[in-house]
């Protein structure tokens, strides 16, 4: 009985390095926000993250009275591949 294994090439299973990319994130509006002080207005901003040491912010939307804000706004988040 013959060992085919021997016969095969060994496969490089060495993992790839990690790439740079960049998540851009697009806000336009906000809805349903809840008034949250005593003249029943809200300042409202977006803020987004994926490490806890790193946060990204909108600009705010000061005395917002319908819960609804509008952005125009792009946050460009680098991350890293796994």
């Amino acid at each position: 009985m013959t060992n085919k294994a021997s016969n095969v090439d060994p496969m490089d299973i060495t993992p790839e390095p990690a790439l740079d990319y960049e998540i851009r994130l697009v806000i336009w509006k906000t809805r349903e926000i809840e008034a949250m002080d005593w003249e029943g207005t809200s300042d409202v901003f977006v803020r987004a993250f994926l490490d806890p040491d790193d946060d990204y912010l909108t600009d705010t939307h000061w005395r917002c009275t319908t819960g609804k804000a509008s952005f125009n706004w792009r946050l460009k988040i680098p991350c890293k591949s796994l």
